[in-house]
């Protein structure tokens, strides 16, 4: 069975901050993580990723903040990414957030549509090339949303999204040549640019947005893709999803998601791993920032559904080069299907993982996540990211 190791060889944090005090220190936080990692099918990967953070007094969260990441692998995967939020802008009345980045990959995941895609363990090996489950992709994607706080609690949204992706097969002996040349992925998804409006609507309660103890988050977006650049396909994503935050104990939550999506329409396949959400789009069903324990975008399909529950003891805290710091650790259990307008289920239920990981904060919202999980067909998988999973 494949498994996806993780090794970190690094972890160092460079961090620069005002005061080293309780709760949100006023002044700028700077913090870097260099890491290294392998997977089976990407190789070897290198990068870095930092987060800069403005704080004012009396606010519990950020001015404004600058994440950047950078991300390369000895398989040919090149990923640069930026990521920008500004929650009180034109007198705290408006939120400001910018996602932009590049992608080029020659491995992304592609076991084909539906919730009961078969899965060979024999044609992943280390020595087969090229890899059976893969095929490669170029993307760019652009986003700018601006958020309007009707109520304390209540926000509308409303930006534009952009994604334009060139895709094309490791070979016809693999999933996504197979699935080419029999028209299951048509010749127009090859190259598709999409382009629309993205609108929804926000309640938030949570006491702290990159650590919330309480409260409950709930977000309905709709993005309306249209054919732009010779595409040939319209969209429209709807998604709703609801968060909620439990206090267990003054440094122990209860935290819980669940989060459904449906496509009418036709999206590109290449941009079927997209899930949206109204801070950041992420990635399922599987993987990392969706269903843990289960390999990286394993089900596609134009309906999807994915809970997860975690419980979180977030440390306790300490100070070190300026600033408070904290090393907590969480267990979880995730679970989500897709469901496709093909009809291939075949009467398949939910995919599972369940784990645990470690909580690093350095300073007020830059939390790295080290997380193993274990799921019945993919094994023991290993995952590092930036934040909370929801």
């Amino acid at each position: 069975m494949r498994r996806t190791a993780f090794l970190v060889l690094q972890l160092v944090a460079l961090t620069v901050a005002a005061h080293a005090q309780d709760g949100f220190n006023p002044g700028l936080q700077v913090t870097g993580l260099p890491a290294i990692n392998y997977d089976s099918d990407e190789g070897f990967g290198y990068g870095a990723v930092a987060g800069i953070y403005r704080y004012v007094e009396g606010r519990n969260l950020y001015k404004w903040a600058l994440e950047p990441s950078i991300f390369f692998t000895t398989n040919g995967r090149r990923d640069v990414f930026v990521f920008v939020d500004a929650p009180f802008v034109f007198g705290g009345a408006w939120r400001f957030s910018l996602g932009a980045g590049y992608t080029n990959e020659r491995s992304v995941p592609y076991y084909g549509l539906g919730n009961a895609t078969d899965y060979d363990e024999t044609l992943v090996g280390e020595d087969i090339s090229p890899k059976f489950y893969t095929y490669a992709r170029d993307r760019w994607i652009f986003e700018a949303i601006m958020q309007w706080r009707m109520r304390p609690n209540v926000r509308l949204l409303g930006g534009f999204a952009a994604y334009h992706n060139t895709s094309e097969s490791n070979g016809p002996n693999t999933s996504f040549g197979e699935d080419l040349v029999s028209d299951v992925i048509p010749d127009s998804h090859l190259s598709a640019a999409s382009i629309g409006p993205k609108l929804g609507i926000v309640f938030d309660t949570r006491d702290y947005e990159r650590d919330p103890h309480r409260g409950v988050w709930l977000d309905a977006v709709v993005w309306q893709g249209l054919e732009v650049l010779g595409s040939e396909d319209n969209f429209t994503r709807l998604t709703g999803a609801a968060r909620g935050y439990v206090p267990l104990a003054a440094s122990m939550t209860l935290a819980g998601r669940i989060l459904g999506e449906h496509i009418v329409g036709t999206m590109p396949v290449a941009m079927l791993p997209s899930l949206a959400s109204s801070f950041k789009d992420f990635e399922g069903v599987g993987g990392a920032q969706s269903l843990r324990g289960v390999f990286r975008a394993r089900y596609l399909g134009t309906s999807r559904f994915l809970s997860n529950l975690e419980l979180r003891w977030r440390g306790v805290q300490f100070g070190g080069l300026g600033q408070p710091w904290r090393i907590g650790v969480v267990a979880f259990v995730d679970a989500g299907r897709v469901w496709d307008d093909a009809g291939t289920d075949a009467g398949e239920g939910l995919h599972w993982g369940k784990g645990g990981g470690i909580r690093w904060s350095m300073g007020d919202a830059f939390i790295v996540a080290l997380d193993v999980a274990h799921g019945p067909e993919a094994g023991v998988q290993a995952y590092m990211g930036l934040g909370h999973l929801f």
